[in-house]
């Protein structure tokens, strides 16, 4: 009988050690992140590199308070309802502390009530759409509205055209951010007293533009606006070239990537583009991120580059991790931590929040394509 009852007290002991041993497992900070890793994601990737490139860091350095951070990724597969399933298992399954993304506005905004309902903070990389603005307390962005890069695209392009009565085309891609991005390129325009001689659409997918492009080629604008995403916007304007159309070309927040140029060839060479980050930005964080970066590319040689949308998971992903040093890591903490954040020095820049959780961080990079290369040219 007492040898029974050791038995039983030693295997009660075993079970109590194994469940504190779990437990303290599970007591791992978490991070939700909704990225866009399939469909060649070129922009996904290069974003799950920063948040690995952060969390790496600091999990290599003891983690936070002794304990280690988590990341959970889902793609989102540039799909709203996808994006609203995982959203939904991040926060009741996997029990996340906070969320990175989804990247598109569209699945921000599909997204946002579900984290407003629970208190779960979303931080979008990249979603630009002013509607975000409105989504919701719990609601943050890290990337400046497609509003503000609008308008400083269009005044840029003038300057650059220069010419008293430029003609102008816009061009655009048929969804969310393309129709969104068009509206707003009409209203600056308009506040100037130009209005577009041709205006057409594309849809996601399209491979052959000659359609939209053969009703431009008689009119030869000054400006071509081509808001949209590379996929699409780089064979359009190759094929544009192609069909002898010369106006300068100036394309969305999506067309910052190597792949642009890539798939463009020529025929990117002079294109105006709206960016969140300058490489050059000479803080010694931002070094040692574009060193970690690089070695990440050279481990995965065939992984798409884009070090603009790492860069602004980086900085999402650290604002974060500095919630959690500071204690706070419910989502009503986490809020109000983000709320109240003034100057956190970012590679992207200095991060402060309005009250509509936008990113404040000085202006806007404008950048253009030159001998292959995008190059800062504000």
């Amino acid at each position: 009988m007492r040898k029974y009852l050791i038995f039983i007290l030693m295997l009660s002991f075993f079970v109590i050690s194994c469940s504190e041993k779990s437990k303290q497992e599970n007591n791992n900070y978490k991070i939700g992140a909704i990225l866009r890793l399939s469909k060649g994601a070129s922009d996904g990737i290069p974003a799950k590199y920063g948040i690995e490139i952060a969390v790496k860091k600091i999990n290599e350095n003891g983690g936070i308070n002794g304990k280690k951070v988590e990341v959970i990724y889902y793609d989102s597969k540039d799909d709203s309802t996808t994006a609203v399933n995982a959203a939904q298992k991040l926060i009741s399954v996997d029990k996340v502390q906070a969320i990175i993304g989804p990247m598109m506005s569209g699945n921000v905004l599909a997204v946002a009530p579900i984290c407003e309902r629970n208190k779960v903070v979303l931080l979008t990389p990249t979603g630009t759409s002013p509607k975000i603005s409105s989504a919701g307390e719990y609601i943050f962005r890290v990337c400046s509205r497609i509003d503000l890069q609008a308008k400083a695209l269009v005044n840029k392009a003038l300057e650059l055209v220069n010419k008293p009565n430029p003609s102008i085309a816009i061009i655009y891609s048929n969804e969310p951010y393309g129709k969104g991005s068009k509206n707003l390129f009409l209203k600056y325009l308009e506040e100037k007293g130009i209005k577009p001689v041709a205006i057409e659409a594309f849809q996601r997918g399209d491979k052959d533009f000659q359609a939209q492009l053969t009703k431009l080629v008689p009119l030869n604008p000054d400006i071509l606006f081509i808001p949209g995403y590379l996929q699409e916007t780089a064979p359009l304007i190759a094929q544009a070239r192609q069909m002898g159309l010369t106006g300068l070309s100036v394309g969305g927040f999506g067309d910052i990537a190597p792949q642009y140029i890539e798939l463009a060839k020529d025929a990117a060479e002079g294109h105006l583009v709206a960016g969140e980050y300058n490489q050059d930005y000479s803080t010694e964080d931002n070094k040692k991120f574009v060193q970690a970066y690089t070695q990440m590319l050279k481990n995965n040689p065939d992984a798409p580059n884009n070090i603009m949308f790492a860069a602004l998971t980086y900085d999402a992903t650290n604002m974060l991790l500095e919630a959690f040093k500071q204690g706070a890591t419910t989502g009503t903490k986490i809020k109000d931590f983000l709320t109240n954040l003034k100057n956190f020095p970012g590679v992207t820049g200095n991060l402060s929040f309005d009250t509509n959780g936008d990113v404040q961080k000085g202006g806007i990079y404008l950048f253009q394509v030159k001998n292959g290369k995008y190059v800062k040219i504000n």
